[in-house]
């Protein structure tokens, strides 16, 4: 059966007027609905990333304190350090006096006897000397004194000290030629002086504290 509307011409327009600003309202509440929506799930992402914020920002302010309770221990890592380096330098610029006694006691000639020995470390040397302190002159660091059958047995007994790898600029600072007396053979009396060579590696320039040489 076909609808036949019998309202009149303007009623039919006032109706569809009337019924499309129905549909304007609905799709406006729709859409503000959906705006609403929207604004509450996006406020409830805000709000859940602060607090996730605040949390890390706790988290945050915790570590640093942390942080600041280590500071004196990373103080003392680093003064540890540097003592360890400090004792390090010491060690590899140390003077091994046993080793020179014993080369010492390998070059002495049958013929010389020594009957004293003084030795002593130069300042430029010792720990706490200043980095790249030129040496004006070289210094007596050894002096050996003794008899010797005569000044060849002197000369070979220097020239032996001179191959030995720590010492250097051995000279003759005096000698005497003593005659035979009573039966007893004419001997030479020597005294001879030499540097100890310089480190390889510097001493360091500092001195552990409350440490000694």
């Amino acid at each position: 059966m076909k609808r036949i509307n019998l309202l009149p011409g303007d009623d039919r327009a006032k109706a569809r007027r009337e019924q499309g600003i129905v549909y304007t309202l609905l799709g406006l509440v729709l859409l503000v609905l959906i705006l609403g929506g929207a604004y509450v799930w996006q406020n409830n992402r805000v709000s859940n990333k602060s607090a996730d914020l605040a949390v890390l920002n706790s988290q945050i302010d915790s570590a640093n304190g942390q942080i600041a309770g280590l500071a004196p221990y990373r103080v003392l890592e680093k003064q540890r350090t540097a003592m360890m380096e400090s004792a390090k330098g010491i060690y590899d610029s140390r003077v091994i006096w046993s080793s020179i006694l014993q080369e010492l006691s390998l070059v002495i000639p049958d013929d010389v006897r020594l009957q004293s020995l003084t030795a002593a470390v130069p300042t430029t040397m010792q720990p706490g000397a200043s980095a790249g302190t030129p040496i004006t002159q070289a210094t007596t660091d050894v002096t050996l004194s003794g008899q010797a059958a005569s000044l060849e047995a002197v000369a070979a007994f220097m020239t032996r000290l001179g191959l030995l790898p720590q010492l250097t600029n051995v000279n003759l600072s005096d000698s005497q030629e003593v005659a035979a007396i009573s039966g007893q053979p004419a001997y030479v009396t020597y005294t001879i002086t030499a540097s100890l060579r310089p480190f390889l590696t510097p001493p360091p320039t500092t001195v552990i504290a409350g440490g000694g040489q």
